[in-house]
């Protein structure tokens, strides 16, 4: 969801890294193991896709970040029954426009407003574009911790838009162990939690859990012509970080999906199918250039 970018904007404020402008790429590559569909057949998927983010320091108060993203979700259903049988949808692309102002109200607290277009679709459907807003407060108690919150609302394909709560995180526990909710394996719309351990100056490691969220515009073709469907689940990652230079970083990572679930929705807001799928395995790599 949204608050991904809000968590990623407010935590950077505390590095001078954010000085004048910086610019960063990241891409992905993501599998997540053939599952068994509670109501018949089976599910996998593959992920891949690019993020733009760039941050440029306004005046000595006013952060700005853009960020310019596409994913694309290539899902596999298999089997004769129930949801696999229906084979409901197959590439889904997402693309999404966003803009964050952070405004340093004091050294210890900052304001956050965001605003995001985006268009989430199966291919061959419209692209169903969607906009949405969010607020967030944030205050650094110390060097060792800094908590916030907020609110944020999306417009949904084939549904009332979605309101959702910011969760802002970086406590250092040691001086090399903090919890964070800026997410090392965050793709799509993933948040949640991770546990960082940083051993050396070259390598890091995270364990993770975290909410997913993807809903999107289905084509005329298929179970629910211009539908909607919904994927939600609960990723535990683990994930070994390799800094090669200080402007680039590789990531592999792996682990469970819990927690499954997929919606469809007909054109008329109607819930046709609603099942479950197995714990799921996965695996990935993530790639950051800085420049």
């Amino acid at each position: 969801m949204f608050a991904i970018v809000l968590t990623t904007a407010l935590l950077c404020q505390t590095s001078p890294e954010t000085a004048g402008l910086t610019s960063t790429l990241n891409s992905h590559f993501y599998h997540q193991f053939d599952s068994s569909i509670t109501n018949g057949g089976d599910v996998s998927m593959n992920s891949v896709g690019a993020e733009l983010r760039l941050m440029s320091e306004v005046t000595d108060e006013d952060d700005l970040e853009f960020r310019f993203q596409f994913q694309q979700d290539d899902w596999d259903f298999g089997g004769t029954a129930g949801l696999g049988g229906l084979d409901a949808w197959d590439k889904v692309n997402t693309i999404d426009m966003t803009v964050v102002w952070t405004h340093e109200y004091s050294k210890q607290d900052r304001w956050v407003f965001g605003g995001i277009v985006r268009a989430s679709y199966e291919t061959d459907a419209s692209t169903n574009t969607q906009g949405g807003a969010s607020v967030a407060y944030v205050h650094s108690f110390s060097s060792d911790l800094t908590l916030g919150g907020g609110v944020g609302v999306i417009g949904q394909a084939n549904a009332d838009p979605k309101a959702f709560p910011i969760i802002v995180l970086e406590w250092k526990l040691t001086d090399t162990l903090r919890l964070t909710s800026d997410l090392s394996t965050r793709f799509g719309s993933r948040t949640g939690l991770e546990l960082v351990w940083t051993p050396r100056a070259d390598w890091t490691f995270g364990a993770g859990y975290s909410y997913s969220y993807s809903r999107f515009r289905l084509n005329g073709n298929g179970f629910a012509p211009n539908g909607a469907a919904e994927a939600t689940s609960y990723p535990l990652t683990l994930r070994a970080t390799y800094h090669a230079t200080p402007t680039f970083n590789v990531t592999i990572f792996g682990g469970i999906v819990f927690g499954g679930e997929l919606e469809i929705t007909n054109n008329a807001r109607q819930l046709v199918q609603s099942t479950e799928y197995e714990n799921a395995g996965t695996f990935g790599l993530f790639g950051k250039i800085r420049f």
